[in-house]
């Protein structure tokens, strides 16, 4: 959508505007100063909302082992959204709750919050950065204190066919924002049933010392009610007598009160680091052998998450013959 057209839509949705309650505000009352802040001219930036669709590509990438299609924004806008993000959005505070849009909190955290607790239930977004609609990222920016004006154009600038895209910079910044109002209320209702609640981007995680069956229900209602919907396929609820004992939170394993690797993450990469070595010792190597970076960024995470179960795959690593296999490779 152009600027100018955009202009027309929200001009049309501002008298049912809501407002979004926050503990900060920008206060950006002008292009000019939105412009001063970004370190450009107010006459760039609207030429560059002007023609915003043409700095856009799409292409198709695996995402937590799915296909998905994401969309990179490209010069000047991408760096223009990059200043967005390191010069307005983190100038505001994150809900304590947050985990996926703040640089201090990892999945390890987020984890850890729910490590003690006897019963957890998992929740997740479906099409999340979709279902922020560009109208939402405006009234975000008017609640802001932002004028109309510097609130149009910032959406322009950080918004594709009308929501979020999947891919830019701005993108977790922004939804973390706008679904600020969304936790507090779920944040709320789960502190006075005494349960534990954390979000980190579309990843919803509850935990307590009783069965989150119908709790569950309540948030998956408190979503519907603001625009989302959950993936039923992806309800997920652990107690203290399923089988197996370990719960994965975020791509993290809860064991015994402790968070650690995954077991079936860790015993994958143990095999494949046994075939990398076998292969290292053939004068013929297989197509299916990754570069060494593959394993080392894996063993990487899991040292990470529990240095000694890393530690011992390091030593496997270290048992391949690596020039020689890079060799081989490189003569195939």
């Amino acid at each position: 959508m152009s600027f100018r057209g955009f202009v027309s839509l929200v001009r049309y949705k501002e008298k049912s505007t809501s407002t979004i309650i926050m503990d900060k505000t920008l206060r950006i009352r002008s292009v000019k100063h939105l412009a001063w802040t970004l370190g450009t001219s107010a006459d760039a930036l609207i030429a560059l909302a002007q023609d915003v669709s043409i700095y856009y590509r799409s292409f198709d990438r695996e995402v937590k082992g799915k296909p998905r299609t994401l969309v990179e924004s490209t010069e000047p806008l991408k760096r223009l959204q990059r200043r967005i993000l390191d010069d307005v959005l983190t100038r505001l505070s994150s809900f304590p709750a947050s985990f996926g849009a703040v640089k201090s909190r990892t999945i390890k955290d987020n984890a850890s919050v729910h490590a003690a607790s006897r019963f957890i239930a998992k929740l997740d977004i479906r099409a999340f950065y979709p279902s922020v609609h560009s109208t939402r990222v405006y009234r975000f920016f008017i609640s802001q204190e932002c004028s109309p004006d510097v609130a149009r154009l910032l959406t322009v600038l950080t918004t594709k066919d009308h929501s979020l895209p999947l891919g830019i910079s701005t993108s977790p910044a922004l939804a973390d924002q706008i679904v600020r109002p969304i936790d507090i209320r779920i944040g709320a209702i789960a502190s006075r049933a005494g349960l534990k609640y954390t979000r980190y981007v579309d990843d919803i995680t509850l935990s307590g010392s009783f069965p989150l069956q119908r709790f569950a229900h309540t948030v998956t209602k408190v979503l519907n009610q603001n625009g989302f919907k959950v993936k039923k396929s992806k309800l997920v609820f652990y107690g203290p007598d399923d089988d197996p004992c370990e719960r994965v939170v975020t791509g993290v394993a809860i064991k015994d009160g402790h968070v650690t690797a995954p077991t079936d993450y860790v015993k994958a990469l143990e095999e494949e680091l046994r075939y990398v070595a076998s292969q290292s010792r053939r004068a013929v190597v297989e197509d299916n052998v990754l570069p060494r970076e593959h394993y080392r960024g894996k063993i990487a995470y899991i040292r990470w998450l529990d240095p000694p179960v890393g530690d011992r795959l390091l030593k496997l690593y270290r048992r391949v013959k690596w020039r020689h296999l890079e060799w081989m490779i490189r003569q195939q």
